[in-house]
């Protein structure tokens, strides 16, 4: 038997997320745990929300994000749906939480591992079924993309494979070639005894810095060919829609048009399956 483990970082608490993950259909020979590694209570985001969910749009990103958010998930409603919930410090978020866990947890009993941000929106219950057989790729990442992409499309150059450890699964190979946790060394911002967040965009740039390691170490490896994408297009795929500080909606301005052309290709996939 075959085992995944799904780590995510438990900041927004947004209910569809949690019912989401927990419902997916598991390919025979695989089983699945989930993990929520929290770095702060959910009563802190109900409370900072309280006064945003009920103005979200009704445009189809604010839809996603109103059914995202029908509430805040509480502890007991998470781990009723089948979640391990722990709360460590609030050190640094992304790979950050993942780090956590892995001083905890023995990553050797796992064959894959799902690492992925709480506000994302995931859009089928056949992910795991999809994936989880592939045996072609060490990591593979939501989407491509990063600040560089509009110069390289100008020039006609092909867009770099960037991870931004927002959805991400990884093989037990790949776990061993990073010795078993994340290079975090160049990251300088921590938030211990932090519970809230502005929202800015600039407010966790910092924490953008904990790619840089390991995208070093795929390329001194030559492990480029197998590290692959679920989409060309920023944030959005046909299984997930990555949230940005906490929702589908909120975007930047640099960023808006590639992930529109994204979100277009994403609900004209499923229009062409709901015809069939």
């Amino acid at each position: 038997m075959k085992r995944l483990a799904v780590i995510a970082g438990g900041w927004h608490f947004p209910i569809a997320f949690f019912e989401q993950l927990a419902a997916q259909k598991i390919p025979e020979g695989w089983e699945v745990e989930m993990f929520l590694v929290s770095h702060r209570d959910p009563a802190y985001a109900v409370e900072e929300k309280k006064n945003l969910l009920p103005n979200l749009g009704y445009d189809r990103r604010g839809l996603y994000d109103r059914i995202l958010y029908r509430k805040v998930a509480t502890v007991a409603e998470i781990e009723a749906l089948g979640w391990k919930y722990t709360l460590e410090p609030n050190t640094m978020g992304d790979w950050g939480n993942t780090n956590q866990w892995l001083e905890k947890n023995d990553y050797k009993k796992y064959d894959k591992f799902l690492i992925t941000h709480d506000d994302n929106f995931i859009l089928t219950d056949q992910m795991f079924r999809d994936i989880l057989p592939q045996e072609d790729w060490l990591i593979l990442t939501n989407s491509t993309g990063n600040a560089q992409r509009r110069l390289r499309q100008w020039f006609h150059l092909p867009k770099p494979l960037a991870l931004r450890g927002s959805f991400e699964f990884f093989t037990r190979e790949m776990m061993d070639l990073m010795g078993g946790k994340f290079d975090l060394s160049e990251t300088t911002l921590t938030r211990e005894g932090e519970t809230a967040t502005s929202g800015s965009f600039s407010e966790l740039s910092d924490w953008n810095t904990t790619v840089f390691p390991l995208q070093r170490l795929i390329k001194e490896k030559g492990l480029e060919s197998r590290v692959k994408a679920l989409s060309q297009f920023y944030r959005m795929s046909i299984y997930c829609l990555e949230g940005e500080r906490g929702y589908v909606h909120k975007t930047e301005s640099s960023n808006t048009s590639e992930e529109e052309k994204g979100l277009d290709a994403v609900e004209r996939h499923y229009e062409k399956k709901d015809k069939k």
